[in-house]
Order: C-alpha cells, then sequence, then structure tokens
C-alpha cells in the first residue's frame, strides 16, 4: 500500500503542475510573437536602410544586413527576449 506521505506529496504536486503547464505555454507564445515582431522590425529598418531600390553593390547589402541587425537587437533586448 501506499503509505500516506506518498499521498500527501501526490495530492500537492498534481495541481501544482497542472497550473504550471499552461503559464509555460503562454510564455513560449509570448516570445514567439514577441520575436517575429523584432523580425517584422528589422524587415522594415533594412528596407529603409537602401536608398532608391535593391542594388547589387555589396556595401549597400552590408548596410542593408547591418541596419536589420541593429534593429532586431534593439527590439529583442527592449521585448526581454534574447536575440
Amino acid at each position: 500500500m501506499l503509505s500516506i506521505r506518498t499521498l500527501f506529496v501526490g495530492a500537492l504536486l498534481v495541481p501544482f503542475l497542472a497550473t504550471s503547464l499552461p503559464a509555460q505555454t503562454a510564455k513560449k507564445m509570448d516570445a514567439k510573437s514577441a520575436r517575429a515582431e523584432c523580425f517584422r522590425q528589422a524587415n522594415a529598418a533594412a528596407d529603409k536602410a537602401t536608398f532608391g531600390g535593391a542594388s547589387a553593390d555589396p556595401a549597400a547589402a552590408t548596410e542593408r544586413n547591418a541596419a536589420g541587425a541593429a534593429a532586431y537587437t534593439q527590439c529583442a533586448r527592449k521585448m526581454g527576449i534574447r536575440p
């Protein structure tokens, strides 16, 4: 037979696990939406960095990449997620 201590621990543990699992799922969804917003802002910043359309110039591509990366990093830090 199960001891009373085991039953008591089980009675406390099951409700705790049942309430903590949905909360962790909500955090993951929140992080996903924050990351998506940061990617959107990074793409917008990269588009603004293109003066006069797309260019085959490697310096222009580097400038676009740098602007997008900086915008993403700034947004990620503001949202509290890992960049």
